[in-house]
């Protein structure tokens, strides 16, 4: 598919929905940037994992004129709710404790509700993806025409951007499966465009992920 006489219609959605089993809380609640000691910005604002992930999608989505993101919630939904930027379209996955091929499915689903060309579904706690990096894999699915996944430890994987042929076998997933073995099967069948995004492989999973994260990240 090529996109040379128009530009595709891409709705974004970030996945927000999980327990946080691990983390011992709402890790998505956990502050991760802004003010700090010696800060040259006194007036830089603390930002939750949440707020900060989906600040970095909203501007991308800004730049490439593709709309609001779309945040899907579920655990914890009374911390985090709040926290979602105004005017931020929230969906809430009801079945949430089933795992992530839920939220995965509920995405897709509300692609093809919006007629979209296209999904950028992307994770809240990929906290090491900015705004930059979403414009970059932008740019390889307009290139190539084809389903585009960030490409890091060896894997295809999350975010990545799925034609809309690819929204009926997402909404059929479950459990905890997710979008990996899709972008997979694309690989196999040399019907997938990467970019390379180490960063992805960076989420924070429990409190250790994030000491680590506030004491290394630039």
């Amino acid at each position: 598919m090529t996109f040379l006489s128009k530009s595709p219609k891409v709705v974004s959605v970030m996945l927000a929905a999980g327990q946080s089993a691990r983390f011992d809380g709402a890790k998505l609640a956990a502050t991760v940037s802004g003010t700090e000691v010696n800060d040259p910005d006194p007036q830089a604002e603390n930002h939750s994992l949440l707020t900060h992930s989906l600040l970095e999608l909203t501007q991308a989505a800004e730049q490439i004129d593709i709309g609001k993101p779309c945040v899907i919630l579920g655990g914890h939904i009374d911390e985090l709710s709040p926290l979602v930027p105004i005017n931020t379209p929230i969906l809430i996955n009801q079945d949430w404790q089933s795992g992530i091929g839920s939220s995965v499915a509920m995405a897709a689903k509300y692609a093809q509700a919006e007629k979209a060309d296209a999904l950028l579904l992307s994770l809240a706690d990929q906290v090491a993806i900015s705004h930059l990096h979403y414009l970059s894999l932008y740019r390889v699915f307009c290139l190539f025409g084809q389903t585009t996944a960030a490409y890091y430890q060896q894997n295809p994987g999350v975010p990545a951007i799925f034609l809309a042929e690819d929204f009926d076998a997402l909404q059929q997933l479950e459990g905890d499966a997710g979008a990996k073995k899709l972008l997979k099967q694309h690989l196999t069948n040399q019907t997938l465009a990467v970019f390379p995004l180490e960063q992805a492989a960076i989420d924070i999973d429990t409190q250790a992920d994030l000491s680590w994260w506030l004491a290394n990240k630039e």
